[in-house]
């Protein structure tokens, strides 16, 4: 009979386990400092939203898999594992941010947060549309958080071109600054009704 080290078994477990976990992160892009929490036993799951309302949440199941041939075991180094791993785990991400993605847009038309283009090219007013539906969050000194933009590689140029134009542009210059006080004072109300309700 062949021993059975369980000990180094569930080492290379937790190490495998923690290396899928670093390389989704690292593939995940803005989405790896997205809030997580742990849903525990059951099929279906309520999130309640920033305003109160709740919303139905059934988990997705995501899949990869990790194929190591016996016949390479013998030549594989370290590096050819980590390799293997990091492929994986990039997979992974992958079909996590499509599910992500997928959620986040479901979850914004169906609150009415969506800035319809309607096949017109972006504009400065659709950028303060979007602008206008986001809560935003501000430090003690009242700075605005950053924003984290995710959109397609076709979108990103128009969009720099965008901000560029309110950089230099004294009226939209204007108009965002006005955005951004609206956002501010939202903001305070915001956080004196968690003191308050606190």
């Amino acid at each position: 009979m062949l021993p059975d080290f369980l000990k180094t078994k569930e080492k290379l477990k937790k190490m495998i386990h923690s290396e899928i976990k670093k390389g989704q992160l690292l593939h995940l892009g803005p989405l790896a400092n997205a809030p997580v929490s742990r849903m525990f036993e059951g099929n279906q799951s309520i999130i309640v939203r920033e305003d109160g309302t709740p919303a139905d949440m059934s988990p997705k199941q995501m899949t990869s898999e990790l194929v190591i041939n016996l016949a390479d075991i013998e030549e594989m180094t370290h590096e050819m594992l980590l390799d293997k791993i990091n492929a994986m785990a990039k997979e992974l991400a992958e079909k996590q941010a499509k599910l992500s993605y997928e959620a986040i847009s479901k979850a914004a038309e169906e609150v009415g947060n969506v800035v319809d283009a309607d096949g017109e090219t972006f504009s400065i007013d659709m950028f303060l549309e979007a602008l206008e539906k986001i809560d935003r969050d501000f430090d003690k000194t009242g700075n605005p958080s950053e924003l984290t933009w995710s959109v397609s590689p076709a979108l990103f140029p128009l969009i720099a071109k965008v901000i560029e134009q309110a950089k230099t542009d004294p009226e939209i210059n204007r108009r965002f600054e006005a955005l951004i006080e609206r956002k501010r004072e939202e903001w305070r109300v915001r956080e004196s009704n968690r003191k308050l309700v606190g």
